[in-house]
């Protein structure tokens, strides 16, 4: 295959434009490595490229260690090349959304003192029947978010053979894969203590499928259950939505979501140098893309503090 005459019309286009010979110049390296990729590595003409294709490049600039501020600057401008021969590539792709999305900032993050002040003020009383009873509750799920980096869709999912009390563990399966999340002792405590505010005949069944955390009713003070499953009622992601923003503001701090506890937690798992491979099964994410932002911040904070 032979991809290297479509450079020609290209520069003449960027030429008539004014682009200056520098630039051009910078453009034709990069183009000419991807061009020779193209033909040599998969033997595709440069009219069929797909975002599998553009992916696979990109993936094999990451094995030549180039730096990731380099590899969005070679996306960038292979898809302005793509564009130029009106090739259709999704341009909402994984690795194009992540690598167009802007940088993460230390606003998209829940710092250490943040997570310190909502917590104490979670474990205070408030003298409010439904907020004091589901106060183990609450810090257990906060605590998945922010320690285990889980989702709220993730937490509603958690049933009762899924925990493990004595070995204190979780066990996750994602697509066939089995992910233990391990918790700190006093993690347990809170989801013993929270599930010891149930009601025997409305308390999930040990190594059942039901679910862990179970809706709440405020006005009768009292956990639902659901008659016509007959089992204790599901939690839902809403109400764990709201649960942070009502503790957050009630903490008095500015304004917080389960994002930013998840964020905190994968850049942890990158600081401590974990695999990447490992911290894409941990978190559920399909694709190396997905760590960009949470490295290039990382990179940049590590560069504040040299």
């Amino acid at each position: 295959m032979d991809n290297f005459f479509y450079l020609h019309g290209y520069f003449i286009e960027l030429e008539k434009n004014g682009k200056k010979p520098g630039t051009i110049k910078q453009y034709r390296s990069d183009l000419q490595q991807f061009i020779s990729w193209l033909d040599t590595t998969i033997n595709q003409d440069l009219l069929d490229v797909d975002a599998v294709a553009i992916m696979s490049y990109v993936a094999y600039l990451k094995e030549r260690s180039y730096r990731d501020t380099t590899i969005k600057r070679h996306l960038s401008l292979v898809h302005r090349f793509l564009a130029f021969y009106h090739v259709p590539v999704d341009s909402s792709s994984e690795q194009e959304n992540i690598y167009r999305a802007p940088p993460l900032q230390s606003s998209d993050f829940i710092s250490n003192n943040e997570m310190d002040q909502l917590l104490q003020s979670m474990q205070r009383p408030i003298q409010s029947i439904a907020r004091d009873i589901l106060i183990p509750r609450n810090l257990a799920i906060v605590h998945l978010m922010r320690y285990q980096g889980l989702r709220p869709k993730e937490i509603t999912s958690i049933t009762m053979r899924m925990i493990n009390l004595a070995q204190s563990t979780i066990e996750f399966n994602w697509n066939g894969e089995r992910i233990n999340y391990t918790l700190a002792n006093t993690h347990m405590t809170y989801i013993r203590d929270y599930i010891a505010t149930i009601a025997p005949l409305k308390r999930p069944k040990w190594k059942s499928e039901e679910p862990l955390f179970v809706s709440f009713n405020n006005r009768s003070n009292d956990y639902q259950y659901d008659y016509a499953k007959v089992q204790p009622k599901q939690l839902s992601v809403r109400s764990i939505q709201e649960m942070i923003k009502d503790e957050v503001w009630r903490a008095d701090l500015r304004k917080l979501s389960a994002k930013h506890l998840r964020n905190s937690c994968i850049l942890d798992h990158i600081q401590r140098g974990e695999s990447e491979t490992d911290i894409l099964s941990y978190f559920h994410l399909t694709h190396p893309f997905s760590l960009y932002r949470y490295k290039q911040y990382k990179e940049l904070v590590d560069s504040h503090t040299e």
